[in-house]
């Protein structure tokens, strides 16, 4: 099967009006009046950021899912993606059909269409690219650069379980037992808190997504809004399977940290005002999402990593690190 044949069998059902069919080089959308568009781009590489190996509807989910997870903590509403595949030759159609049928589950999920994109064959490992278009009331994208001084730092969701699931998936847990299934499927399947964007545009003055590890990305927060941040190490919010994990390890606290630094949380780190924090509570109440928090902004510069007594804990690495 060619290109073409591929966009014909498998990706014109995906396509929403804007994409022409998929019988253009282009897309044409007008934003909604009113509305500002944020566009966020995220590549995904096989051996690096899935398994090697694995291409399949699960792959497929989680590529949309972390882009839609970098569109949450701006507060913004995905409407579309456009795909870009760089795929070796051992993909047969099998696996392409599996991994449309991905797509598509993602798309009901979050109420996306595709609208383009781009399909190419290669040498090496599969290269998996999306650019994701959403929409925002005009002046309320939430950016990282507003924290300020005496806000309160909560994070949704739980840390940790997607760095146990590459673990598992890795065979490198010491242990495995039914508790392994829950992290691999954190780990293929996060679940960015998408019924929180319209909170996070009334009530977080700044925001970004757990992807590097949550000591990075407050790092990225902090170092753009030009302040500083105390996170305490025992308040940020493991699952009872995490929990169980890190009291079953020698040391509690590096154990804490090995889970805060991990990344691939997709979960959303912001900073609040506190005379805000009881409405963004109230709406994560009614969403059935958790937020914890876990810390304060500051005066100063860099995260600093604090004991349950006040005590500053050394992070040597932070998180992931691309380069």
């Amino acid at each position: 099967m060619d290109e073409f044949g591929f966009i014909a069998k498998y990706l014109s059902g995906l396509a929403g009006r804007e994409a022409l069919d998929l019988k253009d080089d282009a897309a044409v959308w007008t934003p909604p009046k009113g509305q500002d568009a944020v566009i966020s781009m995220d590549t995904q590489i096989e051996a690096v950021h899935f398994p090697d190996g694995k291409f399949d509807g699960q792959t497929a989910e989680k590529l949309i899912r972390v882009n839609v997870s970098d569109l949450v903590a701006k507060g913004a509403d995905p409407v579309g993606y456009f795909l870009s595949l760089a795929l070796p030759e051992q993909i047969g159609e099998d696996d392409l059909a599996d991994f449309c049928q991905g797509l598509a589950r993602a798309q009901t999920t979050y109420g996306l269409k595709l609208w383009g994109g781009d399909t190419t064959r290669g040498v090496g490992k599969n290269v998996l690219t999306i650019t994701m278009i959403g929409t925002v009331p005009a002046g309320k994208t939430v950016l990282r650069s507003g924290a300020k001084p005496g806000d309160l730092v909560c994070v949704t969701g739980s840390v940790g379980d997607s760095y146990l699931g590459l673990k598992t998936v890795l065979n490198q847990m010491d242990i495995r037992d039914t508790q392994s299934e829950y992290w691999v499927q954190a780990y293929h399947l996060p679940d960015p808190p998408f019924a929180l964007r319209a909170a996070i545009r009334k009530y977080a003055s700044a925001a970004v997504d757990i992807s590097d590890g949550l000591f990075a990305d407050a790092g990225h927060l902090a170092a753009v809004s030009g302040v500083s941040m105390d996170i305490f190490l025992t308040t940020i919010p493991l699952s009872t399977a995490s929990t169980r994990w890190v009291l079953g390890a020698a040391n509690h606290q590096k154990a804490r940290l090995d889970l805060a630094t991990g990344g691939d949380d997709y979960q959303v780190l912001m900073c609040a005002p506190e005379r805000k924090i009881s409405g963004l509570k109230r709406q994560a109440n009614k969403a059935s999402i958790a937020l914890t928090i876990i810390g304060k902004v500051t005066d100063g510069a860099g995260v600093r990593c604090m004991d349950s007594q006040g005590n500053e804990i050394p992070v040597d690495t932070p998180g992931y690190k691309h380069f």
